[in-house]
């Protein structure tokens, strides 16, 4: 046999081995994904009834996980932290509950990442833009939770703007 025979049967060999190797690792690949889609539904139903959030009826969401009432409609767009306090002080003088506040960023955060991760329940509440917000010392702010530069959920909270909205809370 030939040298340059003996390179060509070489250059296929390593060629159809690379490819088997390729075709492994797909199936391996594969073999997870499938077993991912099986599993995943599985533990969402276990936390099912737990966790999540159900749409009371009366424009409010309960969040089953730690009580909290959400309420469902925004206010509109609001300028200034005393015009945002105000809705709320109007809100506990209409509404059923009189304890209605501006949630934390933190609570906010909360809000959105239960949606993002779709344990929103029967709820459906529009979380897109910048919404009001106190602190525990009273200094309040607006801003939004946008996604971040990387891949998945990641959030980062961007403050600013001086209007937003109002999703109060309760308790």
């Amino acid at each position: 046999m030939s040298l340059c025979l003996q390179d060509k049967e070489k250059e296929i060999h390593s060629i159809i081995t690379g490819e088997l190797i390729l075709m492994k690792q797909s199936l391996v690949t594969i073999t997870l994904v499938l077993f991912l889609l099986v599993t995943l539904p599985g533990c969402a139903k276990l936390t099912k009834g737990k966790s999540g959030f159900v749409d009371l009826g009366n424009g409010i969401c309960l969040n089953r996980a730690n009580g909290q009432m959400w309420q469902i409609k925004r206010s509109k767009m609001i300028s200034g932290l005393k015009a945002a306090r105000a809705y709320v002080v109007q809100l506990n003088k209409t509404s059923k509950y009189h304890d209605w506040r501006l949630p934390t960023v933190y609570e906010l955060y909360n809000l959105i990442f239960t949606f993002d991760i779709h344990h929103n329940g029967n709820c459906i509440i529009e979380n897109k833009g910048k919404y009001w917000a106190d602190k525990k010392n009273g200094e309040g702010m607006v801003g939004a939770w946008e996604l971040g530069p990387e891949c998945g959920i990641d959030r980062q909270y961007y403050s600013g703007g001086g209007k937003g909205y109002v999703r109060a809370v309760r308790p």
